[in-house]
């Protein structure tokens, strides 16, 4: 029997496809990733979508009694016929640059799971935040079937090429299976990280930089 505490011990964001993907491997790996969150009593944040992976698993998880948290985008409404899940608590943002800021927010963990050019576009951006010190949280690949071989190659073609320092290709781990999704998160520090000389990192900025307006108009950038 799982006996979970009141309250969530972590926030992970998981950045996944909007579709269900091929063959039904990845609905199985979307509910063993729920259970992996309800064992370990994690909250879920993800894209609010009712479809796909993301859909798949805020469900399975809010069955199970999980915390979930949907961040949708309203442009994206039309998607699901103008509907946010029946499950979890939702959140309408008005685009895709405030989704992200909200759930920089409310996390504490980035987890990217198969998907298509969204979640490598989430992946870029948040990996570039922590190198700005705009978040901290670690992000973990999960290399599903070597899913994101390709991925992890070019980031190696990029390091060797000198287009991409290791302290950069070390601000992110892959891992291959759930159990070292859970041992990463379950253990990793959130203060420090071995992985990365934090002295290259830019200094910490704070979160709500991310929401501010610019501090001159768009007439004197022109100008």
């Amino acid at each position: 029997m799982v006996v979970l505490s009141t309250k969530p011990t972590r926030s992970i964001c998981v950045l996944c496809g909007g579709n269900i993907g091929a063959e039904g491997k990845y609905a199985k790996l979307a509910d063993d990733l729920a259970m992996v969150f309800y064992k370990n009593n994690w909250r879920l944040v993800y894209g609010g979508s009712p479809r796909g992976i993301m859909g798949r698993i805020s469900r399975t998880l809010a069955e199970l009694g999980g915390d979930v948290i949907g961040i949708k985008p309203t442009p994206f409404l039309k998607y699901s016929n103008g509907k946010l899940p029946e499950w979890g608590y939702n959140e309408l943002v008005p685009d895709i640059h405030t989704q992200k800021a909200r759930m920089a927010e409310l996390s504490n963990g980035y987890l990217f799971l198969p998907g298509g050019f969204g979640t490598l576009e989430e992946f870029c951006a948040f990996r570039m935040w922590r190198k700005l010190g705009i978040i901290k949280a670690p992000l973990v690949i999960l290399n599903f079937e070597n899913y994101y071989e390709d991925l992890v190659k070019w980031i190696e073609l990029g390091a060797g090429e000198g287009f991409i320092s290791e302290n950069a290709a070390a601000a992110f781990s892959v891992v291959q299976t759930l159990d070292k999704v859970s041992e990463t998160f379950s253990t990793c520090s959130y203060a420090t990280d071995e992985q990365l000389d934090l002295s290259d990192m830019a200094p910490p900025c704070k979160k709500e930089y991310l929401g501010l307006p610019l501090p001159v108009s768009t007439k004197n950038l022109r100008d």
